[in-house]
């Protein structure tokens, strides 16, 4: 279930919460209990590895799919 960020005009808070997908368009009701909160837009950093290697093991610099760095016969020059 993924966590969506709400922010509460009534009381200007933000607060997180676990809903699913299905309701994540509907408003959302703050800790202090006001309703209609809305959901906002979150940023996501996904951390990179030294080396240019992401999570996914995608290299910066290139390379086919099947190795993602240049280091099978296919990539090679």
């Amino acid at each position: 279930m993924p966590l969506y960020e709400y922010y509460c005009r009534s009381c200007k808070t933000k607060f997180e919460q676990l809903r699913p997908m299905s309701r994540s368009a509907e408003p959302a009701t703050c800790p202090a209990g006001h309703g209609k909160a809305e959901r906002l837009v979150s940023l996501v950093a996904a951390p990179v590895r030294e080396g240019g290697l992401d999570m996914l093991g995608a290299s910066s610099g290139g390379g086919c799919s099947s190795c993602a760095g240049g280091s099978c016969a296919t990539c090679r020059p």
